[in-house]
């Protein structure tokens, strides 16, 4: 699975060419909130394009990167991240953890179907409890997928589809809990995030790894 992954993932040859790649982290870091100071893991990071613009917008968190391509990561520049490991995220230690934000700026439909259990129980065991998993994907509802696109987001390096409510759905069959659920991509810094979603031709969400129960009763 290690090898089919890298071979989708070298296909996909268009992250340094997408204009939105800076504007998707800065979303992150709005919905992490400026203040944030915790340890956030970008995933999938890379050349570094996106944890740099992260990093502008929220520069009290400590960041650190994997990537499985190691021609991307000898891209990255210096004081990016902290510590860039590479792999997938089951190949990270387990004292790489806990991490209080994970990044995942349009990856997971870079993920067959066979793989995803195994990448959203390796993002739970890198989440601290309470910490939170931000993702963006291509939106399949989006009203502009016309002929020319086939009206699907799957293609090329593309090999899954998640629409936002079967994706909810399943996140918190496994255990998360979904906060946010928004538009994304270059529309939403014209249009803000909170229109209709077929307006949206990539969409932001937004899960938590809930506290142990007796914990989260101590917060109350």
């Amino acid at each position: 699975m290690a090898y089919e992954l890298e071979r989708i993932n070298r296909a996909q040859t268009a992250s340094e060419a997408d204009r939105f790649t800076e504007g998707r982290y800065r979303q992150f870091a709005r919905h992490v909130g400026s203040g944030c100071a915790g340890r956030a893991l970008d995933v999938g990071c890379n050349t570094g394009r996106g944890g740099r613009a992260f990093l502008a917008a929220a520069s009290n968190v400590t960041l650190d990167g994997v990537e499985l391509l190691p021609d991307r990561i000898e891209r990255i520049p210096a004081g990016v991240y902290r510590k860039v490991y590479r792999g997938l995220l089951g190949d990270m230690p387990a004292e790489a953890g806990p991490y209080d934000v994970l990044l995942m700026g349009e990856l997971i439909e870079h993920v067959p179907f066979a793989a995803l259990d195994d990448l959203i129980e390796q993002t739970t065991r890198l989440l601290a409890h309470g910490g939170r998993m931000l993702l963006t994907t291509p939106n399949p509802h989006y009203a502009l997928l016309g002929p020319r696109c086939g009206g699907t987001v799957l293609g090329g390096a593309h090999v899954s589809v998640h629409c936002p409510a079967a994706l909810k759905q399943y996140l918190e069959w496994k255990g998360m809990e979904v906060e946010t659920i928004a538009g994304s991509g270059p529309k939403s810094s014209v249009l803000g995030e909170k229109l209709p979603m077929a307006l949206y031709s990539q969409y932001l969400l937004v899960a938590r790894k809930p506290r142990p129960r007796a914990e989260a009763l101590t917060l109350l």
